[in-house]
């Protein structure tokens, strides 16, 4: 759909409903009032024959019985109101009529146009009636002090004339204006839209490589599709370092394993002794357990960096722990476990991927702690907050404090650390509790271990 054609078949649709009915309301408007102009005009010209027979001898009126006065109407050369004409030249008289009854039903004056016999009852008021095929309007009024009855009367083509000629003047101003002021649009919509097509042929010059932000000026309703653009295009660029970065780490990850593969695999062909193979098989084996476990974890953290949406739902705290301890019971059996829960406190998350975050955390807690040393789950609500706290406390030797802001980080590992491990664990923690408008906080512990805090919204 075209944004421009959609923009101007509105706005001329706009201007022809708004000329159309402005010229309705006219035309409506200037009927009504020229009916009430006319009606009152010939109400005037019966009250001016009231007059002028009243002014006439009472002799001269007793004469007009049997003998009515015969108003003659000359020939005119104009017939409408629509050719050029003076007021003696038009034809107006040859559509006006008028008749003066006596009370007793005698005719004493007409007009020439007008009938013998009356044109409408005698009572007083307006009526439209036909007369020699023609439409007209009459009004019939009684003078009492002449005791006669007074009807006038006037052809509708007067009234519809004058009509037509107001509603014609009304539509050709319109009809020259509209053409120019739909070519004014189209113009307008053209140059108006011109900084969009300069915007897209920009993006079209673009090299894929080119991350640099847009600069170019636009106008003020464009401004946020620009920024827009420039925060989407930062994205992408980080995005990228994330890659590049994420690829490069990764495959140092997996080289070092597979260089000590690779060189007990030569040592254990050129082994002589039992003892030596089986060394070399054990390092093997070290190294295939090592790149499964990064494997497994590269494939996590493409499915976490992926993820769009969670099945967000009022998730019970103590029964996921309790769920993820039981999946963990070969693991942490033989450690002294000090679980302090709040009851009945939920969170608002998804199940599966909160299992993930806490079997990892429960999995770094054993691997570092003590088994004669207590390992602590505390969990409690911070209602002011609305947050919910999921508190993993171990007895290892624990880390410094720049080394727990740099734990989240993609495989960091602190130097000379002997436990194996891919460096990914915290950081796919750390971005899944995030993804929960979560916060994951990794701090020393007092006196010492590691106090993991994973903070998530209440349910």
């Amino acid at each position: 759909m075209s944004l421009r054609l959609t923009l101007i078949g509105v706005m001329l649709l706009g201007i022809s409903l708004s000329i159309g009915i402005s010229t309705w309301l006219s035309t409506h408007d200037s009927e009504r009032q020229i009916e009430e102009i006319f009606d009152a005009q010939m109400l005037q010209s019966a009250k001016m024959l009231e007059l002028f027979y009243g002014a006439q001898p009472l002799e001269h009126r007793r004469n007009l019985i049997g003998h009515p006065l015969l108003l003659d109407i000359k020939q005119a050369k104009v017939e409408t109101f629509h050719e050029d004409a003076n007021a003696e030249q038009l034809a107006y008289e040859k559509k006006l009529a008028f008749q003066i009854w006596s009370a007793n039903g005698d005719l004493l004056m007409r007009s020439v146009n007008s009938l013998t016999t009356p044109m409408t009852e005698f009572a007083i008021g307006y009526r439209v009636l036909t007369m020699d095929q023609r439409l007209w309007h009459v009004y019939t009024y009684y003078s009492k002090g002449n005791d006669v009855w007074i009807i006038t009367g006037q052809r509708n083509d007067v009234r519809q004339e004058l009509v037509d000629q107001i509603m014609g003047n009304s539509l050709i101003g319109p009809a020259f204006i509209f053409p120019l002021v739909a070519l004014l649009m189209i113009f307008l919509s053209y140059w108006l839209f011109e900084p969009v097509q300069a915007l897209a042929r920009k993006l079209k010059q673009r090299s894929p490589a080119d991350l640099t932000p847009i600069k170019m000026k636009l106008p003020s309703e464009l401004v946020p599709v620009r920024d827009a653009m420039n925060g989407y295009i930062e994205r992408i660029g980080d995005a990228m370092v994330r890659e590049r970065k994420f690829s490069g780490d990764a495959a140092h990850e997996l080289k070092t394993p597979l260089a000590i593969i690779k060189l007990h695999h030569q040592g254990l062909a050129q082994s002589s002794s039992e003892q030596e193979k089986q060394l070399h098989h054990a390092a093997i084996d070290k190294g295939i357990v090592q790149i499964s476990h990064t494997i497994e974890q590269l494939l996590l953290l493409s499915r976490v960096d992926s993820l769009a949406a969670l099945n967000v739902a009022p998730v019970d705290v103590e029964t996921i722990t309790n769920d993820v301890l039981s999946d963990l019971l070969p693991l942490i059996e033989h450690y002294d476990w000090q679980l302090q829960f709040a009851p009945q406190l939920k969170v608002l998350g998804d199940g599966f991927y909160l299992k993930l975050v806490l079997k990892n955390i429960i999995e770094n807690a054993c691997k570092y702690a003590n088994e004669q040393g207590p390992i602590t789950i505390h969990t409690w609500a911070e209602e002011a907050q609305g947050m919910a706290v999921i508190q993993v406390l171990d007895s290892g030797p624990g880390l410094e404090e720049a080394a727990c802001r740099q734990i989240k980080e993609r495989f960091f590992r602190v130097a000379g650390e002997h436990i194996a491990g891919s460096g990914l664990g915290l950081s796919i923690c750390a971005q899944i509790v995030e993804l929960h408008r979560g916060q994951l906080d990794i701090k020393p512990g007092q006196p010492h271990g590691l106090d993991v805090r994973v903070i998530l919204p209440l349910g």
